[in-house]
């Protein structure tokens, strides 16, 4: 779907005529992000009107927008967003035997909260979108037969669907995740937690903090910030800003992790080397690419335990490897992204595709180096075997996959496998090449497929080789629950 050539151009007009010295034509995360905001509100009413698709107008659907419209006027966080501050972690991974943040960057600018978008609207919408210095993506659902959503379209999330989430309705902000290796204790996640310093030397605090789209019970180690982060300039240009360190400073409810055993542990204080997921240079060479690429990857037994959110954040679900694959779903290698994954910055990533982004390097006793490239294939390591069912912790199970199916969007994929534990633990690595007949990753910033000529979208994933950490016998994870 698109919008006549004259109606374009006029917002291309409009992009290069507001364009300010911050935005610089450029105007998360989502899940991760910022697909993953829409993804949210779009699933709240999703789910609401499958409830009431029925008995007439979408009756729920109004009410929670009403509800949030009517938070927000008078100055209180949203009634949805205070869910998702409730202290419950069930079953968490603990991706470091220390509290320590992990990783955090620029990810996406001037694409939180923009206003006036409606899926009812498309052709108005892509002007807006455009403008703003988002993308907006030819869709095609034949195959599903579905009706596309607002984040089939694009991954600009709109003022009511952020604070559906993160409390209160943003205004064209940026997008930042930050990547810790023990789950966030949710009710004590606010913008005053955090300080970064740009490379201007400025300092600055985020508008919102929330830990959407990593709203899992299972999950919940990352922390999402929008605010004003810097512009899309490239690092080598003077005029370029963005962040280059990311700070936890002492508020009057510190932040918290959820270690071992549910013992709680002061975030205060732990830091990271920040940077911007922007460049200038095309051609850059794979291993220099500022895209997103994985903090950790953990090997363990399936365990549906955790998985899930609280209504209405829990459309996409069940999205687990025992919901998709049933028995044959007996291990899973989790990844843990530095962003939202997307083939192109909104489209969703299909269980069907590992092939097309990943492979896994398995050694053998002898040393002798065994690649995994292919699902539903036995793999023979030292005389057992191993196969790659697919993947998981995406969007329910369909059929068909096409441009309008909706997942998380959040920093967790799984690889599901099937076979031999003395096979499956010789795993050692897992790869995205990012080249050659591999396809690369993007964040929610990215181009989509039918980009605006002349704005800069944020950068594709380098070439990774993730080592992957043995929690076959200790599935090294966490429950804590507080109310």
């Amino acid at each position: 779907m698109g919008i006549p050539s004259t109606t374009r151009a006029q917002g291309f007009r409009f992009l290069h005529a507001h364009a300010g010295p911050r935005r610089s034509l450029a105007g998360c995360v989502a899940v991760v992000i910022v697909a993953s905001c829409g993804a949210i509100a779009a699933t709240a009413s999703d789910t609401s009107a499958a409830a009431t698709r029925d008995s007439g107008p979408r009756v729920a659907e109004r009410a929670r927008a009403g509800a949030t419209e009517h938070a927000a006027a008078r100055g209180r966080p949203t009634p949805t967003s205070k869910i998702l501050r409730r202290d419950r972690i069930v079953n968490a991974d603990l991706w470091g035997r220390k509290p320590r943040m992990m990783a955090g960057g620029l990810g996406f600018t001037n694409i939180i909260g923009v206003p006036g978008l409606s899926v009812t609207d498309p052709a108005t919408s892509e002007v807006i979108v455009r403008a703003a210095g988002g993308t907006w993506n030819t869709v095609d659902c034949s195959a599903s037969g579905a009706t596309p959503t607002l984040a089939a379209f694009t991954s600009a999330a709109t003022p009511l669907n952020v604070a559906i989430a993160f409390g209160f309705p943003p205004l064209n902000l940026d997008g930042l995740p930050i990547e810790f290796s023990w789950p966030i204790r949710p009710s004590r996640l606010d913008p005053t937690d955090f300080r970064l310093t740009l490379n201007t030397g400025e300092k600055v605090r985020p508008r919102l903090a929330g830990i959407t789209p990593n709203f899992e019970f299972n999950e919940r180690s990352v922390a999402v910030i929008f605010g004003e982060f810097g512009n899309r300039l490239p690092p080598e240009n003077s005029r370029s800003v963005y962040p280059v360190r990311i700070r936890v400073v002492r508020d009057e409810s510190p932040l918290q992790l959820v270690g071992p055993r549910g013992r709680l542990r002061s975030a205060v204080g732990l830091k990271v080397r920040s940077g911007t997921a922007y460049q200038g240079r095309a051609g850059v060479s794979p291993r220099q690419r500022a895209g997103p690429h994985l903090a950790a990857a953990k090997l363990s037994r399936m365990s549906t335990k955790g998985e899930g959110a609280p209504p209405p954040f829990d459309g996409v679900m069940p999205n687990d490897g025992v919901a998709l694959y049933g028995e044959d779903a007996q291990y899973r290698l989790r990844i843990y992204t530095t962003g939202g994954f997307s083939p192109d910055g909104v489209r969703a990533v299909f269980p069907t595709e590992f092939s097309r982004y990943f492979r896994l390097r398995a050694k053998t006793r002898s040393g002798r180096k065994i690649r995994l490239t292919e699902t539903g294939v036995d793999y023979e390591i030292d005389g057992k075997t191993v196969r790659v069912v697919g993947l998981a912790d995406l969007g329910r199970k369909q059929e068909v996959y096409d441009d309008c199916y909706a997942e998380d969007g959040d920093n967790y994929i799984d690889i599901v496998l099937a076979g031999d534990r003395a096979a499956v633990r010789r795993i050692t690595h897992v790869e995205i090449p990012s080249v050659g007949h591999f396809s690369p990753f993007f964040n929610p910033g990215g181009p989509g497929n039918d980009p605006t000529p002349g704005t800069r979208y944020s950068a594709l994933s380098p070439p990774i080789a993730q080592p992957v950490t043995d929690a076959l016998r200790n599935p090294r994870t966490t429950t804590f629950r507080r109310r």
